[in-house]
């Protein structure tokens, strides 16, 4: 193969070299390989040839153990366009080695996560990931928060970074940190193919719940400090169910949680009054200590949610995830399968693509993108017009020259064709934007999904028909209000407001809590309540089943339960 290189022309000549070169690779001939390929002319070579004798000079160096030449020999690949994803990976994976015989390990890891992006098998991804994870723990925390600051960083570093970041800001909370992480980030390389650590600290521990009494509740509510206002309705709700009949017979205690301020002291505090229950806390870093302590001896129904279970506590909230997961289910009952979300360019609407997507998707359905608004820069019609697949200029065009009728089926014509549907999160003031501009690309026969943001709980036909055709998720509180809501209609006047939705949130607590044991027995039972039809899923959170309405000539409609 030599010989004949000697005679040949230099492009030839040069791939013979680099086959003898491949060959001496295997045989660890690392310093005749960087003699032979020395002699070829890169200049005059085409870029991926030249591109694969660099990295054959690299792999030589790393074999010598030289990263410092390895790091020369790599310096001119600046380029990711136009080569293979093996070829990247080489390049990456060989940057990640000379980083690491010169110390660098910042530059180590991130050029290691650049090659993960570059592989499809599964089994060398687990393997980078741990060589990743690895690496991440050695550095420390300022050198993962100079890191965080770069602003060139992608997707998967990211991931990694906010994963790595908060280990070590939150050190002995490993268990809900990961599960924090895994649920904004469940698409990432690292939550598919998991470090054997980080699959530890996800694992769930089997729920395992006793049976219980129910004659006397102690409720843990804080009278002071940041959830003070929002407790004070809970409350006013508990205090209203307990008049109901059904409850004629229990006995409830009340403490002040901002006294009691710790899983341990509630417990205690519970014990010494011998309930056979506690409803709270609401503060969630208190609910976090329960779920991480080893045994509880009588049924919690802590009033926020964490992202770890635990036997005998149940986790109960008002949150938009909740809505979110349920637009979703309903999205997927309704018979579709493609989706595209349509959310505000925020951390809040990043989170919400989220927990949208890997719902959804969990279901069977696919989130086929996502797509981000800013209504501070006016980009909504643009926005929804790349969300929809179409191109402005030529629909300005075709408005010029096209009839309305016309028109219409023209834009609907180029309209992409792979999705059935359209999640949107939104507030009011944005769905006022949102609503019309759907309607300007004639997008209206997708059906579109919304949370209750889109809705105040007070109607207004004049300025709602822009909303027409929006459906969203709530309490039966706000679109089918029973008997309880009339009677807190006397008591308070913010029963109509979203505040006035935790005096439904306490009714449900109270009601609710004689309950949980057989819920968690019955996946399928289910508690018509004040916040909607509650069961009691897996891991001991209170899922709500909302009911759902839809905007029809700026008036809301009541639509069937499925």
């Amino acid at each position: 193969m030599l010989v004949q290189a000697d005679s040949a022309p230099t492009l030839k000549a040069a791939q013979l070299k680099l086959q003898a070169a491949k060959i001496m690779l295997l045989q660890a001939r690392y310093q005749e390989i960087l003699s032979l390929l020395d002699t070829i002319p890169l200049n005059s070579l085409p870029s991926t040839l030249g591109f694969n004798i660099s990295i054959a000079k690299a792999k030589s160096a790393i074999g010598l153990n030289d990263g410092k030449s390895a790091l020369q020999h790599l310096a001119g690949l600046t380029e990711d366009d136009g080569f293979s994803f093996a070829q990247l990976s080489a390049k990456y994976n060989s940057l990640a080695a000379a980083y690491g015989l010169t110390n660098q390990l910042d530059k180590e890891v991130k050029a290691l996560i650049n090659a993960s992006q570059f592989n499809n098998d599964p089994q060398q991804l687990i393997e980078l990931n741990e060589n990743i994870w690895l690496l991440f723990k050695l550095l420390d925390l300022p050198q993962l928060t100079q890191l965080n600051q770069q602003a060139s960083n992608n997707y998967a570093l990211r991931g990694w970074l906010d994963l790595m970041i908060q280990f070590k800001q939150t050190p002995n909370s490993e268990k809900i940190v990961a599960n924090q992480w895994y649920q904004r980030w469940a698409s990432h390389s690292a939550a598919k193919y998991q470090p054997q650590e980080l699959t530890g600290y996800l694992s769930k521990e089997p729920v395992i719940n006793t049976s219980y009494n129910y004659a006397h509740v102690m409720v843990a509510l804080p009278a002071s400090g940041k959830y003070a206002k929002g407790a004070k309705a809970i409350l006013k709700g508990i205090k209203l169910a307990a008049t109901s009949p059904a409850n004629s017979n229990l006995q409830i205690s009340y403490i002040n949680s901002s006294v009691y301020n710790s899983a341990t002291a509630i417990l205690q505090q519970a014990q010494l009054l011998n309930a056979d229950a506690i409803i709270g806390p609401l503060d969630r870093s208190i609910v976090a200590q329960f779920a991480q302590m080893p045994a509880l001896p009588l049924p919690v129904l802590a009033l926020n949610t964490t992202v770890i279970g635990n036997s005998n506590l149940y986790q109960f909230g008002l949150s938009n995830d909740d809505e979110i997961r349920d637009a979703a289910t309903r999205a997927f009952k309704d018979g579709r399968r493609k989706m595209l979300a349509l959310v505000p360019e925020s951390d809040q609407g990043i989170l919400a693509a989220s927990t949208f997507t890997n719902h959804f998707n969990s279901l069977g359905g696919q989130v086929i993108s996502s797509t981000y608004y800013d209504t501070d820069k006016g980009n909504v019609t643009q926005s929804i017009a790349k969300m929809l697949g179409l191109n402005q200029r030529t629909i300005r065009g075709l408005q010029k020259r096209m009839k309305t009728a016309y028109l219409k089926r023209a834009i609907r014509r180029m309209t992409r064709k792979d999705a059935d549907g359209i999640f949107l999160f939104a507030n009011k003031s944005d769905a006022y934007q949102i609503g019309p501009s759907i309607l300007y690309f004639y997008a209206d026969n997708l059906p579109l999904y919304a949370t209750s943001k889109i809705h105040s709980g007070k109607t207004n036909p004049t300025k709602d028909i822009d909303l027409n055709g929006m459906m969203f998720g709530d309490l039966p509180w706000v679109l089918n209000p029973t008997a309880y809501k009339k009677r807190m209609a006397a008591r308070s006047s913010k029963t109509q407001t979203r505040f006035g939705r935790l005096y439904a949130f306490g009714i449900d607590a109270l009601n609710v809590a004689p309950n949980l044991y057989n819920l968690s027995r019955q996946p399928d039972a289910k508690f018509s309540g004040e916040t909607g039809k509650l069961a009691v899923s897996a891991d001991n959170t209170v899922e709500k089943t909302l009911d759902w309405a839809k905007f029809v000539n700026g008036s809301l409609k009541l639509l069937p339960a499925q």
